[in-house]
């Protein structure tokens, strides 16, 4: 299935906006901080804060759009020609097609981030002085950063399943990303129920530390989008 589902969106293109954003978000790395890295780390801040804080906030804005894009197309050939009503007829697990879609979204979204990182990793071999760059800092910040994106991730993938319109899709993205941006810099712990808040957290902050509390929220919003989605692949009926 998950093969057969990565051939689908290889012609949607969904593997392909996540590559491309990837490369994208190693670009911009290298670029900004080509053009502005004397003023960065004249900051009063720790050069690793500097390096991955500074940097991280528009790579996180190219990751959700291309994510709510990603998710938008990934349901588009089954609902082209109401072919989705023909694998509902077909002795096809629907839960399991969804199922393929999330693993190889998340697969190819992590591909991106390690691309995106790479160059951050380059950045501090190369320019940090001896002693200030730290591996480990930058795998935990991947890490964080990653597993604070998928709540966005499987959020929207429930919201493909759902509307059969991609366009839909888009502005349930776009306003989700609008909301979540004016509400980021909140306070208000209870706002984390907000997928896109929950990944916008590492962007707001001024230190690189790994918020597990923040962590702990997003793997639970993930999988309960998650399982919300496969109930509902189960049990959608198409007109």
């Amino acid at each position: 299935m998950i093969g057969l589902e990565l051939k689908k969106e290889k012609r949607t293109g969904v593997t392909l906006v996540l590559f491309i954003t990837g490369i994208l978000g190693a670009l911009y790395v290298l670029l900004n901080y080509s053009i502005r890295g004397d003023s960065l780390l004249a900051m009063p801040m720790k050069p690793m804060d500097i390096l991955l804080t500074q940097l991280y906030g528009m790579i996180m804005v190219l990751n959700v759009f291309a994510l709510i894009v990603a998710t938008s197309l990934v349901y588009s050939m089954e609902y082209s020609g109401a072919a989705i009503k023909k694998m509902y007829i077909l002795p096809i697990s629907m839960c399991k097609v969804y199922m393929s879609k999330f693993l190889i979204i998340i697969s190819m979204f992590l591909v991106s981030v390690v691309i995106q990182n790479t160059a951050l990793l380059w950045i501090g071999k190369t320019e940090l002085s001896k002693g200030e760059f730290e591996i480990v800092t930058l795998i935990a910040y991947t890490v964080y950063t990653f597993l604070t994106s998928l709540p966005v991730l499987s959020f929207m993938l429930m919201i493909a399943l759902i509307f059969e319109n991609m366009w839909v899709v888009l502005g349930v993205g776009v306003a989700g990303f609008l909301s979540g941006l004016a509400l980021a810099t909140s306070k208000t712990e209870l706002l984390l129920i907000h997928p896109f808040i929950v990944m916008f957290k590492p962007a707001t902050a001024m230190t690189s530390n790994v918020n597990v509390n923040t962590i702990i929220i997003a793997l639970i919003e993930t999988i309960a989008f998650l399982i919300l989605g496969l109930v509902i692949s189960q049990n959608k009926r198409i007109d």
